[in-house]
């Protein structure tokens, strides 16, 4: 890392404790200058040791899209350690990343299970259910600033509520298990991060929600063996593809991927969503002016400005070429899709939020390619209806500093503290 004129390293813990203003103008200069570039190995108090080795850094949308989209070139398999910035055992990688660190054709089965889970059916009921849920969480907050403005908490009054309800209604985790399972998300993904999640080492954070989340989706997949209910648990227990079906550790890794990335990548885009429309009035009046009518276009300048998921990891399965570098066979390529959303030659004026935006090319779905979210749809529902709910009901909410969460992985917002102004009541129109 360097602002002044040296080297931009992405590999210091500092850099992933700087704002995004302040990383983005270190990513600008690695896209003029060094496209793709050597990264020493990741400063990392979780995962250090003699296996971290340094990696190429990707920047530029072109280049990241092409790599998304040469599975056969770039690997995700676990044996190759997976698609995390940090180098991981291929076993610590099966338990935790599940589909995402597959290649063909194991990717491709498994896809193809977990897609017949997620039926056409299933996912227009979930649409209806994420409106209404969006209705209540907001439904909560209009009575507060009824006596003047109100204090809230952006992240835990809304942003981290709707996620956290569709993954739970997804999978069939019960009520009494939510918020739990909601902490150690945030201590597995925010681990590196001790004065947020209150634990003496990132080593003791992720080990120890890692082991207490896995025995709460065993008792899951146990329950549901026994007594199947209309749940995605209980349609991945049951579903065949081919004659093959997920054994309990399958089913418990892809659970567990789902429910961090459900949670985790949308709750950010939410937090993140309003903060900008709070720095960005102008556009908070436009969005305002025409709800119907600007929402879908909104969600998508949402997720690009947002990048919930930062940096994927791929490796190289030849010796090759990319933005110019020579990439042996066996090295780390890294994706930074923070610094890809930002693009100039792609995003004119990248810097500014504009709802009007078009076309839109983003790519915090990733950039196409077999590894696309499979939960696009939902993430997109979720915001579409939880910005609708919000700025229409809470017309007097706006946040102000945020508290960040540090890491290379999730676009975090811990805490992002608001005020609630009341709401004009409407003066009756007098009838003569």
């Amino acid at each position: 890392m360097n602002s002044n004129g040296g080297p931009v390293d992405l590999s210091a813990e500092a850099f992933w404790r700087l704002s995004d203003s302040e990383r983005d103008v270190l990513f600008a200069r690695l896209r003029r200058e060094r496209r793709v570039s050597w990264q020493r190995p990741l400063e990392n108090p979780v995962m250090a040791g003699e296996n971290q080795r340094g990696y190429w850094a990707v920047v530029r949308h072109a280049d990241v899209v092409a790599v998304t989209r040469d599975p056969a070139a770039f690997s995700s398999a676990a044996e190759h350690g997976g698609v995390l910035m940090e180098t991981l055992s291929p076993a610590v990688v099966r338990a935790t990343q599940s589909i995402i660190a597959m290649d063909a054709p194991q990717h491709t089965r498994l896809r193809r299970l977990v897609s017949s889970a997620f039926t056409a059916r299933r996912m227009a009921q979930m649409d209806e259910s994420i409106r209404q849920a969006a209705r209540d969480i907001v439904a909560s907050l209009t009575g507060r600033a009824f006596a003047g403005p109100a204090r809230v908490e952006f992240v835990g009054d809304v942003a981290e509520r709707l996620p956290i309800w569709t993954i739970c209604e997804i999978i069939g985790l019960p009520a009494h298990e939510r918020d739990r399972a909601l902490h150690l998300s945030n201590v597995m993904a925010g681990c590196r991060d001790t004065a947020y999640h209150g634990y003496p080492n990132p080593v003791e954070a992720l080990r120890d929600s890692l082991i207490a989340f896995s025995a709460i989706l065993f008792e899951l997949i146990d329950e549901r063996r026994h007594y199947p209910d209309d749940d995605l648990t209980s349609a991945l227990i049951e579903a065949e593809v081919d004659g093959h079906r997920l054994s309990d550790s399958e089913v418990q890794a892809f659970l567990l991927l789902l429910f961090i990335a459900g949670n985790e990548t949308t709750r950010h885009a939410i937090s993140h969503g309003m903060l900008a429309l709070s720095r960005f009035p102008d556009q908070r009046r436009l969005l305002e002016a025409d709800l119907p009518g600007r929402i879908s276009a909104a969600v998508e300048e949402i997720l690009r400005w947002s990048t919930p998921i930062m940096t994927f990891r791929r490796t190289a399965t030849r010796d090759l070429r990319l933005g110019g570098s020579f990439i042996n066979r066996g090295d780390a390529v890294v994706m930074f899709y923070s610094s890809a959303n930002r693009d100039e030659s792609v995003f004119p004026d990248p810097w500014r939020f504009d709802i009007t935006r078009a076309p839109q090319s983003h790519i915090a779905f990733g950039g196409g390619g077999p590894h696309f979210c499979l939960g696009a749809h939902l993430a997109r529902a979720e915001l579409r209806h939880i910005f609708t709910e919000t700025l229409r009901a809470l017309p007097g909410l706006t946040v102000g500093k945020p508290r960040l969460v540090a890491g290379n992985f999730v676009n975090a917002i811990g805490r992002l503290p608001g005020t609630l102004l009341p709401t004009p009541t409407p003066t009756p129109t007098l009838v003569p």
